[in-house]
């Protein structure tokens, strides 16, 4: 078998393909890169068209503020030395569990086996948080116990330098490596600076760093029943949770950033395991990092890393989970067994929706035990228990956290589903979860037909946008689409190894379970990688077989990524966070410029009595920033607000039901709730009469008998009698 480190020569199934068709594919590659370019930048006018603003902006405020403090400094450096001590504690923990399941190593590969050893340590001190959780223990004494634990495995397994041996041929477009090397690092670094910067990703504001803040102040995991989202698992979480216990430890102020920056490794952990993987495929460093840019290049991306959401996370196991099935397929080993149950496992504690992989997986395995017979092997009934026996173990790994939520709510899939698996909570029932499975059908445009479903790669990569759902709430770039003809080509003529097959396969039935399900491009994230390295290996694959080489094919896959990276930078600058991440910005006028409702949680904070409880209706559900005890309806924020409006015949008889709910204050987005056009108090079914009764009801409400403590045109603050 070949080296990882060599470029296999490979060949067309019957004959090498020609010089004169790889001529006509480079060019059509060259003249792709400018139509799709052009055609992307067209939709882009809210950021790349803004470039040139947003540079002299940023430019004209790094010279004429304060850019850093020496205690904002200060502080940087601690939240990422407590991120580091907990990425060297996920190695040193799944490095020696390597060791004593005896997981082969992967050939010897640094990256891919940091990767592994960090994917595998990371799920199972998250699982061992879990417990700790449950039993109460979110004590800042346990967190430090447990990274001493971490450093003291770390420090027994030691970093291995592996030496890679170099071809001649690699070295000599070291340069384009290095130049490659340094597009990947930009997008990185600047996820890395918005991590450290105070938090404005919405899900991390609603839940995904709310939940656990509301954790942390009690000790442990308990029922957060002012937010439906704490019934999701926190498998990625938990490690956050980690980081805050060690910031309060060291500094309270540094919670935020820490848990952001543990939320943020993910993303060079993930781009580490795409270039291993691409190496262990065969492929030179230059190819490699060319499936790595393609990764690192990805808008939504940067977006989720830098933003302490979890996709990019769920993507790193995802993407090991594809490479692990692929060896499986290949040998049916112990160690690739393992690592996949591990992998998937750990996915399937992140978000459910990894239950995309168990699918594909499941017909691999089905597969492949097919193929036995075929060869008239006795061993298909003993492969088909051993990958039934993965499943089942990737399912118990992530289990506690549906069992959970199934004990508290009557559903493990809650708050999903629950009208088809019965289950409920304060603040949700069937209709609701009804409704927010239609809303999110909704994703990528309503009323789809055919055709639409057809396009949609084409949308996707040209016209996504990111917070508008009828454009997928993101944006993908157009790397993949256009090399997705180059690979449906490759998988059609050429010999293909088994394991990219595998990869294309599952990133193909996981596409298609997005596809029919909710068309949100951080759904589609986690098979990316996965498509990205079998478009690369292809692409390498034709280039190999090409005499006289002369890079063109690798200059238009690197070209194709340079879309991407202009909206990441833009999105970057947009928000600026550079002086917030280092100090020189207040942390207050910082969220206070970026989030129009802000001032009004600084007066929450500051003037209301500490056993206020606010209402917050049309606010996002920041509660992350909300120091105050708070109601809030979640996905459908005004819905609690219209069922009392609508069944209310009086003034008193509305406000006798709010003051059962125990709430002192209301905090409305009234440019919504307040305009006929557009209020979801108007009944359709009903006439103009009864419908403005309703909205001058609502007004009634806000006006009569109450303290308005702070309003404007678009949001308003009362104190109810």
């Amino acid at each position: 078998m070949k080296s990882h480190v060599q470029v296999i020569a490979f060949e067309a199934k019957n004959k090498e393909v020609s010089i004169g068709l790889n001529q006509t594919i480079a060019a059509l590659g060259i003249i792709g890169v400018i139509v799709l370019s052009a055609i992307f930048f067209a939709y882009r006018g809210n950021d790349v068209g803004e470039l040139p603003t947003l540079i002299s902006r940023f430019t004209t405020e790094l010279i004429n503020a304060k850019i850093l403090t020496f205690s904002g400094l200060l502080k940087a450096i601690e939240s990422t030395m407590v991120a580091a001590l907990i990425v060297l504690a996920w190695f040193g923990l799944g490095a020696n569990v390597f060791r004593v399941l005896k997981v082969e190593n992967t050939e010897s590969l640094l990256p891919l086996n940091l990767a592994l050893y960090c994917a595998s340590g990371a799920s199972i001190w998250s699982l061992l948080w879990f417990g700790l959780g449950i039993a109460q223990l979110f004590r800042s004494s346990c967190a430090l116990l447990l990274l001493v634990m971490g450093f003291l495995l770390a420090c027994y397994e030691g970093l291995k330098i592996y030496k890679i041996k170099r071809d001649r041929a690699e070295n000599r477009f070291a340069w384009f490596s290095k130049t490659t090397l340094i597009f990947i690092l930009s997008p990185v670094l600047l996820a890395f600076i918005s991590a450290l910067a105070p938090t404005l990703g919405k899900d991390a504001m609603v839940y995904r760093l709310a939940v656990p803040k509301a954790w942390l102040a009690a000790g442990g995991m308990v029922d957060v029943s002012t937010n439906i989202f704490s019934h999701l698992s926190f498998g990625a979480e938990m490690n956050g949770v980690w980081a805050m216990l060690l910031a309060n430890f060291i500094n309270p102020e540094i919670a935020e950033a820490a848990f952001g920056l543990v939320a943020f490794a993910s993303l060079p952990l993930l781009l580490l395991a795409v270039y291993g993987i691409a190496r262990e495929w065969g492929l030179f460093s230059d190819w490699a990092l060319l499936a790595v840019l393609l990764v690192a290049a990805i808008p939504t991306i940067y977006q989720v890393a830098a933003s302490g959401y979890v996709d990019h996370t769920l993507a790193w196991y995802v993407t090991l989970a594809i490479y692990a099935a692929g060896k499986w397929w290949q040998s049916q080993s112990r160690s690739s067994a393992i690592i996949l149950a591990l992998s998937l496992g750990a996915a399937f504690a992140v978000k459910l929706i990894a239950l995309f992989a168990f699918i594909p997986l499941f017909i691999i395995i089905l597969f492949k035990v097919r193929a036995l017979q075929n060869e008239g092997a006795t061993t298909g009934n003993t492969v088909l228990m051993k990958g039934l026996t993965i499943l089942t173990a990737a399912g118990v790994l992530a289990s506690p956290w549906y069992i959970r939520v199934w004990l508290k709510t009557g559903s493990p899939m809650f708050p999903f589903y629950a009208h088809l698996w019965k289950g409920s909570a304060p603040g949700w029932d069937a209709e609701r979860s009804a409704l927010s499975g239609l809303v999110m059908r909704n994703y990528g445009g309503a009323n789809k037909g055919i055709f639409d479903y057809l396009l949609t790669p084409l949308h996707l990569s040209l016209q996504a946008q990111p917070e508008i759902p009828a454009y997928f709430d993101g944006v993908l770039g157009i790397s993949l689409l256009l090399s997705l003809p180059l690979l449906v080509w490759g998988l059609w003529r050429m010999a293909i190894r088994s394991e990219v097959k595998i990869g294309v396969s599952m990133a193909g039935c996981w596409y298609l379970c997005w596809l029919f399900t909710s068309q949100q491009l951080r759904f589609l994230l986690p098979v990316l990688p996965a498509l990205a390295l079998a478009i690369v290996f292809v692409i390498a694959q034709i280039d190999s077989s090409r005499k006289g080489k002369n890079n063109i094919f690798k200059a238009v896959v690197f070209a194709s990524g340079l879309p991407g990276l202009l909206v990441i930078l833009a999105w970057f600058l947009a928000v600026n966070p550079v002086r917030a991440a280092l100090g020189g910005e207040p942390r207050d006028a910082y969220l206070e410029q970026r989030l129009d409702y802000y001032s009004y949680y600084e007066t929450i904070n500051r003037d209301l009595p500490k056993e206020a409880r606010v209402w917050l209706i049309n606010m996002r559900n920041d509660t992350v920033h909300l120091e105050r005890q708070y109601l809030a309806d979640y996905v459908f924020e005004d819905y609690t607000l219209t069922k009392f409006v609508q069944d209310s015949s009086s003034l008193s008889e509305l406000r006798g039901k709010i003051k059962q709910l125990g709430i002192t204050h209301i905090l409305i987005r009234t440019d919504v709730l307040l305009d006929y056009a557009r209020s979801p108090i108007v009944d359709e079914k009903k006439s103009t009469a009864q419908n403005e009764g309703k909205l001058n009801l609502l007004k009634s409400l806000l006006s009569e008998e109450v303290k308005v403590l702070k309003s404007d045109t678009k949001f308003m603050l009362v104190e109810l009698p």
